[in-house]
Parts: structure tokens; C-alpha cells; sequence
């Protein structure tokens, strides 16, 4: 990941403000980190690989198990429960298509997340707890193909799409979009929407997202350069 890195402009200084992270918080876990996007705050931690036990599976492969503990005094209903599965199965997917499993093989990685934080809305937590499993790897120092960043764009009523939007821009929103980019040609590896859009909006959404992606991967480099210096 390594490049030389060019000036900000002021935009670029704008985005940069919203994020904030924090390398190897845990020290006793492989892998660690925490990362702030506006007003939603994650941390992840990580442990392995390490050898399957036999009863565990017999299967020649890398099992990937992602919690996800939302932040304490949250409402626990059918409704949040299933929401909170859906986001460890995206999380898991977002491990196995950029982690290098076949470097091990019966083995597992087990990975905590939790929602410190979360004054925005859904997409903006959604996209910090992409970019804190991101910097968790990193930190851990797994064999990926790619490292990968997620930004949130929402449609506001009157200021149109907005990406990493502040919270009371997005608190007002009902559409959104979480784009996950990979680091190696920019290019979509996942995404989430919710609300009314066609497909002229997503392509609009894609175009912005883009960018922001860039600056937050130039954000993950100057960081892991901090930890090295």
C-alpha cells in the first residue's frame, strides 16, 4: 500500500476530519482497531488463525465467525436481532472474499465487533464497522487480496447525494447506499441500499462514493505509516 502521498485540498481536509482511528487498542488480541466516522464509533478485535478443533469441523477450510454487539442500552427485539445477523453474515462474506484462505486451511478466525458509538444513521454505521474490520486485518496482519474501504452516501431532501454525510444531514434521510471498494482498481466488492432510488441515482451515488473511497484508503496508509515510524 505503499505510495507517495500528495497534498490535501480542502475537501480532501474534510473528509479527513470525520475519521479517526486507533491501531492495536487491545494488545492481547491478534489484531485490533478502532475507527471513528463522524459520530459513530467501532472497535474490532480479532483472534487467529488458529487450528480447528476436530469436533469443530472437518472440512478443509477457513472458518470465518464475526459477533456483532451493538452498543449497551440498545433495545434487543426479533426485529434488531435479525438486523444484527445480517451484519455478521455480511462482515464474514466481506472476510472470506478478501482474506487469502487458502493459507489456512482448518483453521479459524474469530472476530468481535462492537458499536461503541452510533449518533448517525445506518449507513454511516454500517460503513464504520466495514472500515474497522479493514484496519482490524491490517492490524492483524492476514495474507489479503485486497485491502477495502466503505462509504456511505445518502439522498438529502433539498442538498441531493452526500457522501459521509454529517448526522443531522443523514438523520433525515430515507434513501442510502454503502459501497465497499476494493484497494486495487476501486472497484465495487459489495454494497447495501435502502429506499426509493433507480438506477441513474446509483450510478450517481457510485461516482461520488468513488473518490471518498480513495482518501479513506489514503487515511488507512498514513496510519499503518504512523504505526511503523
Amino acid at each position: 500500500m505503499a505510495e507517495t502521498l500528495s497534498p490535501m485540498n480542502e475537501d480532501e481536509q474534510s473528509i479527513f476530519s470525520s475519521l479517526h482511528c486507533t491501531l492495536s487498542p487491545i494488545s492481547k488480541a491478534t489484531g485490533s482497531a478502532t475507527f471513528t466516522l463522524n459520530d459513530s464509533l467501532c472497535t474490532c478485535l480479532l483472534n487467529g488463525p488458529s487450528e480447528l478443533r476436530q469436533q469443530q469441523d472437518a472440512t478443509n477450510r477457513l472458518q470465518v465467525d464475526v459477533t456483532f454487539q451493538a452498543r449497551p442500552g440498545t433495545s434487543h427485539t426479533n426485529s434488531t436481532a435479525t438486523k444484527d445477523k445480517l451484519i455478521e453474515q455480511w462482515l464474514e462474506t466481506l472476510v472470506h472474499s478478501t482474506v487469502l484462505a487458502e493459507k489456512y486451511p482448518r483453521s479459524q478466525i474469530n472476530i468481535v465487533m462492537y458499536e461503541e458509538q452510533n449518533l448517525s444513521g445506518e449507513a454511516t454505521i454500517l460503513a464504520c464497522l466495514c472500515n474497522t474490520l479493514c484496519l482490524t486485518m491490517l492490524d492483524a496482519n492476514l495474507p489479503m487480496k485486497y485491502a477495502f474501504a466503505a462509504v456511505p452516501i445518502v439522498q438529502h431532501p433539498t442538498k441531493g447525494l452526500l457522501s459521509l454525510p454529517k448526522t443531522k444531514d443523514e438523520l433525515i434521510c430515507t434513501t442510502y447506499f454503502v459501497f465497499v471498494f476494493e484497494i486495487t482498481s476501486n472497484e465495487i466488492l459489495a454494497m447495501h441500499a435502502s429506499g426509493e432510488f433507480d438506477m441513474k441515482l446509483m450510478e450517481q451515488a457510485i461516482s461520488i462514493a468513488k473518490p471518498a473511497a480513495g482518501q479513506i484508503f489514503q487515511f488507512y496508509r498514513q496510519e499503518l505509516e504512523k504505526r511503523l515510524s
